[in-house]
């Protein structure tokens, strides 16, 4: 059996790629403020394991807790592979340095950053007995590899999983480890993540009107094919630790 670990699965392209998973009989793990009650109908229906485990993932501790409880779930000797894909994310707050609260920094860089970095600790550290394999793939965005108005903390907290990422497979390599990790930048999609975007004024986020474009033109790609092009690639089986992958790459 396969397992498979998302975070932010209640809705965007956490639930798609949870969908995916499934339909390709993978047990699944779910992490999030709230349950998708569509993904446990659908684990159901197939007869596949599904839990879902809540959590906070802007408090270190807590996510430290839970990510003990769920290696402790997936990695046992019935399991051959588990991918864990960290997709919650905040692009909050938006708006020029010198004006943003510090609490919603302080937010952003523990959800994007801090517990993706935490929860992989725990699941290396876990996965070192056993026998199954670990793909870790972080969700990024082309933010984390250019700046953008009104972005820095976003822009800040991808460019540092990127680089975390790398060092995670750095690692990987020299310890001759079967495990590896990547990251994947989605694009953009039709998400509530871009309706915040939409919603933030001219000052705050000089790109606006761009998004907005976006939308109304039609531009967003829906999350169903950027989660169809990660399970391509995942379960393709030609994963190159260490690699950025974009999704117009492998459309």
């Amino acid at each position: 059996m396969n397992y498979a670990i998302v975070t932010g699965a209640s809705r965007g392209l956490g639930e798609s790629i949870g969908k995916l998973f499934l339909e390709s009989n993978t047990a699944l793990i779910t992490i999030s403020r709230s349950k998708n009650e569509q993904l446990e109908k659908l684990a159901a229906e197939k007869g596949l394991p599904f839990q879902h485990f809540f959590c906070d993932l802007s408090v270190g501790l807590e996510t430290e807790k839970v990510f003990k409880e769920v290696a402790s779930v997936v990695f046992n000797e019935d399991v051959n592979k588990v991918y864990f894909v960290q997709n919650a994310g905040l692009v909050t707050p938006i708006g020029q340095v010198g004006q943003l609260d510090t609490k919603a920094m302080e937010d952003s860089l523990h959800v994007n950053l801090l517990s993706p970095m935490i929860a992989t600790n725990e699941m290396l550290h876990a996965a070192t007995e056993s026998k199954a394999e670990l793909i870790i793939v972080n969700i990024s965005s082309g933010a984390g590899s250019r700046p953008v108005h009104g972005w820095g903390t976003y822009c800040t907290t991808k460019a540092g999983l990127n680089m975390f990422t790398e060092t995670v497979a750095l690692e990987l390599s020299k310890n001759h480890s079967k495990h590896k990790a990547i990251a994947f930048s989605p694009g953009i999609m039709d998400t509530d993540m871009q309706g915040t975007i939409r919603s933030s004024t001219k000052e705050s986020f000089d790109d606006i009107e761009k998004f907005q474009r976006y939308k109304k033109e039609g531009m967003l790609r829906d999350t169903d094919t950027v989660a169809q092009a990660l399970m391509g690639l995942l379960l393709g089986d030609k994963i190159e630790s260490g690699k950025l992958y974009h999704v117009n790459n492998l459309l």
